[in-house]
Parts: structure tokens; sequence; C-alpha cells
């Protein structure tokens, strides 16, 4: 009978600590979209190339979106880049951010933020890739991108000559 009381205690006491780290999102919306920024980088990339033709990946603090354009709020509908899948997620920030549901635009996960290494809340910029492959740099993007939450911190760099996202 006391085995049990304690093994009881100590299920206790594990899923108080458990629940804890699985209601905490934070982290693990700054690793998702941490990849899914890498992934919209490289599809851009591979766009340009394949279409030998420049693709913009426009960064904002709240948003990503991939256009034909060099005008960051892609006013063009007919210069929005379609995503892969036919639509973005669709939730409500994204739809807020993006105003359409069906080019390659994302909003950023509540609870993470976006901006340049060091100096958090400035504009980000953008990047451009041309029918080579290689970056091209705007509006003040320096090639590096810090993802932040509430405990992890991600950068993802991209190499101008070659356009390799890391």
């Amino acid at each position: 009978m006391v085995e049990l009381i304690v093994v009881l205690v100590l299920i206790g006491i594990l899923g108080t600590i458990a629940v804890g780290r699985f209601m905490e999102r934070s982290t693990f919306d700054t690793a998702a979209w941490t990849e899914q920024l890498r992934s919209t980088l490289r599809h851009a990339q591979k766009m340009a190339i394949a279409q030998n033709t420049p693709i913009y990946v426009h960064l904002t603090s709240s948003r990503v979106a991939v256009c034909l354009d060099n005008a960051v709020d892609c006013p063009d509908a007919t210069r929005r880049v379609r995503s892969p899948g036919g639509a973005n997620s669709g939730s409500a920030a994204t739809r807020t951010a993006c105003g359409s549901g069906s080019w390659m635009c994302e909003a950023t996960p509540e609870g993470v933020s976006m901006g340049l290494p060091g100096k958090a809340g400035t504009n980000v910029g953008g990047v451009y890739f041309d029918g080579l492959g290689r970056a091209v740099m705007i509006n003040g993007f320096e090639g590096r991108l810090e993802i932040k939450g509430a405990e992890l911190t991600s950068t993802i760099g991209i190499d101008p000559e070659t356009g390799y996202v890391d």
C-alpha cells in the first residue's frame, strides 16, 4: 500500500511538471517558424532558378511573403507567388497580415519575434534570388535573421554568392 501511494505521488509530481512543458508552445512555435522560414527561402531560390526570374522574399517583423515584385506589400495579386499546396495556413494572424490565403505568405506566430540580430523590433528587409540562385539583400537586410521565442533563439543566414540558406 505504501508503494502505491509513493508511486501516485511521484506520478502527480511528474505530471505537474510535464503539463507545464506541454502547455508552453513558444519553444515549439519558434523552432517550427524557423524551419518554415528556411523552407520558404529555399523554395523561393529554387523557383528563381527554375523560372530564371527574380523572386522576392519580403521579411517584416510580422510576416514573410514571396512575390515577383519588389513592393513589400505586393499589391498586384497577379505578382504574388502561390503557395506550393495552393493555400497558406489560413490562421487569423495570417489572414490579417497577408490579406489572402492563396499566396505564399505567413504571419509570425504569437509569442515569436523575428528581426535582425541584435536589433529586435526593427524593420527586417528582404532578399531576392536571381535566375542563378544568388541572393541579393534588399531594404537593409544583411543576410542574417534572428527568431526568438520564450526559451529559444535561432538564426538563419543566407550566403549572397550561392544563395545557400543555413
